[in-house]
């Protein structure tokens, strides 16, 4: 029997209502194979009998009868794109390039302004000996405590929040924050339990205690900014920051005199800018509802009912246990990176006086700094390269993954190993032709400009070299992460911080604090060597372990 709706004429407007109907519903389905899926799809997009009635229906079950006969004309529109439906979104090179500027912007905005105006958020020339040493003890303290934590921080909100996980990813910022508070507090209470033991002065200790609690409270408030790579924003807070902490310092000296109160003032300015972007993300993440937060395939009007904030509570011992190797892998990098400045400070010939009398125990070496610190900035270009690299290729094997048979799984670990062999073969050309610039022009900015010497040259060039294989050691890293071998690399970063620890401790014992960066070039050299032999056998099976762990 004929349906009331088939005798009567459709009216144009009619006609166009149900075209823009079913065109949405081969946005949530294509090959819709029933009637009745229509209804339930029709339901879905809010639709009901008052709604078809105004658009020229007796009701929803007319409506859903005239869709279902013309809706598969959409599917056969739709044929080009239902083939790549599936396929992942790379990103252009101009696209990644100006990421990796943007991630890596707080590095260079630091640089360039330490070396243009002698101030930056990690160093004060022209502060007192014994208050530039308890504050960048603190700086240093607080990387090496919060890089570990940052790891898993970083893995469980990217992981959960490509769920679009809600409530996981609320609990994994509340844990990650009361971790940091624990640790934090520990690591105050053995800063003031040394300061104690070596009769150090209490603001010292203050001044480290409070250099550390910013630096961490700061780079973990912005791991959800990384993560979901506001990277606007990102540049925006550290460009206004910068310029805020070079503006209080240089521009306020009548109404600060002190140059230390000064340049304290400058920092916390500087990291109040800084909070109100963080706390801005926060908000927008904590203080809204799970609905508010959607795939971003997902058709702007569709809103999944799957979503929820009340969804299973994980157990965070068994999150951090899993984690373990990439907590381990990003504090003992850490170490790697730092420790032999560390070391050089408990070495220095030239002692520092507390205002209590106290000879401190350490204090801070600008003749080994400004060598070693110099040599990092062959690191700095080598990181961008290996994001433009890196940064589109799990997208690049999935788009081959899904057209490729079973039996042509060779070419993804073609692909792989072609992919790794071009980045190995970047990270040395620019690390090393880094290095040889850096060390030709090294005497006019080390000697000319910030007045060190020869001993600094000197330490430059090992420090340089220790680059260009730290640069194969990220190049590993990043790729031994990717194939899942982060125990490995966790136990090579572990073994290369030992290495740079006794063995600077020892050099520096019975040859004088500049022979510490040759245990720091052992030590990348170890690191560089070690993962390059982990990622020889890795790199093989490649498709293999993507697989296994990706699928």
């Amino acid at each position: 029997m004929e349906s009331v709706q088939e005798n009567k004429e459709i009216s144009r407007e009619a006609r166009v209502f149900a075209n823009k109907t079913a065109r949405s519903i081969a946005e949530i389905q294509q090959s819709v194979n029933n009637m009745a899926d229509v209804l339930v799809f029709l339901e879905v997009l809010g639709y009901d009998d008052r709604t078809a009635k105004r658009n020229g229906f007796e009701n929803l079950y007319e409506l859903a009868k005239y869709v279902y006969n013309f809706v598969d004309a959409y599917d056969d529109d739709d044929k080009s794109h239902t083939s790549n439906s599936f396929a992942m979104e790379v990103p252009s090179t101009k696209k990644r390039l100006a990421e990796s500027l943007s991630m890596i912007f707080p590095w260079l905005g630091s640089l360039v302004l330490l070396f243009l105006t002698g101030v930056s958020l990690w160093m004060a020339w022209d502060l007192p000996a014994s208050v530039t040493t308890a504050f960048l003890a603190g700086v240093f303290l607080g990387l090496v405590v919060t890089e570990g934590l940052l790891q898993n921080y970083n893995r469980l909100f990217s992981f959960y929040y490509s769920q679009t996980n809600i409530g996981e990813i609320k609990r994994s910022i509340e844990r990650s924050y009361v971790l940091a508070g624990v640790i934090l507090s520990g690591t105050v209470a053995l800063l003031y339990g040394v300061s104690e033991l070596a009769n150090i002065p209490l603001e010292l200790a203050m001044i480290a205690a409070v250099s550390t609690v910013t630096i961490s409270l700061h780079r973990i408030s912005y791991v959800i900014m990384y993560a979901l790579k506001k990277l606007t924003h990102i540049g925006i807070s550290y460009a206004i920051a910068l310029g805020v902490l070079a503006g209080v310092f240089f521009l306020a000296p009548d109404a600060i005199p002190d140059v230390t109160v000064r340049y304290f003032a400058a920092l916390g300015s500087a990291f109040a800018v800084l909070s109100s972007f963080a706390m801005y993300h926060h908000y927008k993440i904590m203080g809204k509802s799970s609905t508010s937060i959607v795939a971003k395939n997902a058709p702007h009007f569709y809103s999944p009912l799957t979503v929820n904030d009340n969804t299973i509570t994980s157990r965070f011992g068994v999150q951090l246990w899993e984690c373990l190797p990439y907590f381990m892998y990003g504090t003992f990098y850490f170490i790697l990176l730092f420790a032999d400045r560390a070391i050089s400070w408990f070495f220095n010939p030239v002692s520092v006086t507390a205002a209590n009398g106290t000879i401190l125990p350490l204090s801070f070496n600008s003749i080994y700094h400004i060598g070693a610190d110099l040599a990092l900035l062959v690191i700095l270009p080598v990181a961008i390269m290996q994001y433009v690299i890196t940064s589109p290729i799990y997208a690049l094997v999935h788009n081959r993954a899904i057209v490729l048979k079973v039996s042509e799984n060779k070419k993804i670990d073609w692909f792989l190993q072609y992919s790794y062999h071009k980045l190995m073969a970047a990270s040395i050309a620019v690390s090393v032709a880094g290095a040889l610039i850096l060390n030709l022009v090294a005497p006019a900015i080390i000697i000319g400009y910030l007045g060190g010497s020869e001993v600094s040259m000197r330490i430059l060039t090992f420090a340089s070299a220790g680059a260009v294989f730290l640069s194969v050691f990220a190049a590993n890293g990043v790729f031994m992460i990717f194939l899942g071998k982060v125990k490995a690399l966790a136990q090579v970063s572990l073994a290369a911080a030992f290495i740079v620890i006794v063995g600077g401790t020892f050099l520096a014992q019975y040859g004088g604090f500049e022979n510490i960066v040759i245990a720091y070039l052992a030590a990348t050299v170890f690191a560089g060597m070690a993962s390059t032999v982990a990622m020889r056998v890795a790199i093989r099976k490649a498709a293999s372990l993507l697989f296994a762990r990706y699928i």
